[in-house]
């Protein structure tokens, strides 16, 4: 299929997926616009280590927010945390303070991998050509620390600090982007694109034993939000560790803004 092909397809099934979610369709002319400015092999790239190109409309994403498709909303100790004014984010370099939940109106590449069930920190994401070989490097130069329980190109183990200040960086460079392009997705966005896009692998993740960081912090600079373990209501999980843990369980996900 020639490009324009494959955007009129990309096109018709964002507009489905939306549908069906939301209840509505939205412009994807911004959606568009960025397809038109890559060249079909750098697409097809993007696919080969498991990322998939998509639009997440502005939308609110509030408790009181209802949607068709938004059957397992974040628990309600996550919107009482906003409420309360203690999640921020890292917005060009600094913390700003979440007043509300939604999503950003930005054209991403989705990693579209399911995350892995538990078994005693042995587990891998699968076909992880993504961030396997990123993390042996990083792990092997001292830049982040080695895990003990499988491969070193595990995603398991990584601290919310390893991410930021090391393999953030080497994933953009590995996609040749600004790292103000790469991030974790957020709570909503985690809880949400299992149940948006059902075609992906992912869309089974509130289903298995592991959790995965996101992107915002909790009171302040020390703390950062994780979710998705099933053991604790799977796709409704919301809690919270320091910023310097590792964990056996727990691992990441980026999401990249194009």
């Amino acid at each position: 299929m020639n490009k324009e092909g494959w955007i009129s397809e990309a096109i018709k099934r964002e507009e489905e997926a939306h549908l069906n979610f939301f209840g509505r369709k939205f412009s994807l002319s911004s959606f568009k616009e960025k397809l038109k400015k890559y060249d079909i092999n750098q697409i097809k790239e993007w696919q080969n280590i498991g990322l998939e190109p998509h639009f997440l409309p502005r939308t609110l994403m509030m408790a009181d927010n209802n949607y068709p498709g938004w059957k397992v909303k974040p628990e309600q100790w996550f919107y009482n945390q906003v409420i309360d004014g203690k999640l921020f984010r890292n917005i060009k370099g600094g913390l700003k303070r979440i007043l509300t939940i939604g999503l950003d109106g930005d054209t991403v590449l989705i990693d579209t991998r399911l995350k892995p069930e538990y078994n005693d920190g042995k587990q891998m994401w699968n076909n992880d050509n993504l961030l396997g070989q990123i993390i042996t490097s990083l792990r092997s130069s001292g830049d982040i620390d080695k895990y003990e329980h499988v491969p070193q190109s595990s995603r398991f183990g990584v601290s919310s600090n390893e991410w930021e200040k090391s393999i953030k960086p080497a994933v953009a460079i590995k996609l040749g982007l600004n790292i103000e392009q790469i991030r974790l997705e957020t709570t909503v966005e985690r809880n949400a694109i299992p149940q948006i896009y059902s075609h992906m692998p992912r869309k089974g993740d509130g289903l298995t034993s592991t959790w995965v960081w996101v992107e915002e912090y909790f009171e302040g600079s020390g703390h950062r939000l994780l979710g998705g373990y099933s053991g604790k209501d799977g796709l409704m999980y919301v809690f919270r560790y320091g910023v310097g843990h590792h964990w056996r369980n727990g691992s990441f996900r980026p999401l990249v803004v194009v």
